[in-house]
């Protein structure tokens, strides 16, 4: 793997050769479950497929790994998330077709909802992915929205925490899209989530909130700032560093 990292970055190596003669062979041979169980396997496999994608092009290497976010192998899954986030991030979604946003949203929700143990993996994938669409994420962002709603409800602390963790991830993304509305309603509901009793949960709530009132504005802001101060005050007495 690293081999094949060194020689397609090389100068003399054209894409068009990558895509033709290296593409086919490598994606069949590396890209399984057995790759993703192996942590020293599953990081060089990531920095390698990463380093092609430099070469070819972000859309060349998604393409043939977005409907593996949906594969039922959990690690091969995050393994996917891991690689397609470094991508874009490194590349953006310029060359990302409409059709190929549709599987990425569709696949970073799927793999997001089905984790059995909450990952910084997919927290980061997700808000990379999502960040990187920017403005066309508009027409999913209600389904984004639903998601995390969902989950914020969820009886598990972890579930809850990585759900408000979410939104301060995507706020920035909302204000783009105008979704004004949208935000005012998320921070309805995580002013009702200040009761939380686990503080590391509270925590990621406040920085929600402090997500969207960065964004949104203080004069915007539902529930008005009037009502929140009051309900923020007593908090301040919590003695956990995160809160």
């Amino acid at each position: 793997l690293k081999v094949v990292k060194q020689c397609c970055a090389t100068d003399g190596v054209e894409p068009q050769y990558i895509k033709e003669e290296v593409l086919p062979h490598f994606f069949k041979h590396f890209w399984n479950h057995r790759m993703a169980l192996d942590r020293r396997n599953y990081r060089q496999l990531v920095d390698t497929t990463v380093e092609i994608a430099n070469k070819v092009g972000a859309a060349e290497i998604i393409n043939r790994i977005v409907d593996d976010l949906k594969d039922e192998n959990e690690q091969y899954r995050k393994m996917v998330m891991e690689t397609i986030e470094k991508i874009m991030a490194n590349l953006g979604a310029a060359d990302i077709d409409s059709r190929l946003e549709e599987q990425l949203i569709d696949g970073i929700l799927y793999a997001f909802q089905e984790q059995t143990t909450e990952d910084v993996v997919m927290l980061n994938g997700f808000g990379t992915i999502v960040n990187a669409l920017g403005k066309r994420v508009k027409p999913y962002l209600p389904q984004i929205c639903g998601t995390i709603l969902w989950r914020l409800n969820n009886k598990s602390a972890k579930v809850r925490q990585q759900a408000a963790d979410l939104i301060s991830r995507i706020a920035v993304v909302m204000k783009t899209c105008q979704e004004e509305k949208l935000m005012g309603h998320l921070g309805v509901v995580l002013y009702e989530y200040l009761g939380e009793e686990y503080p590391e949960v509270l925590g990621s709530i406040l920085g929600a909130l402090k997500g969207i009132v960065n964004v949104i504005g203080m004069h915007k802001m539902t529930p008005p700032i009037k009502d929140l101060l009051p309900r923020l005050t007593p908090i301040l007495k919590n003695r956990h560093e995160k809160v």
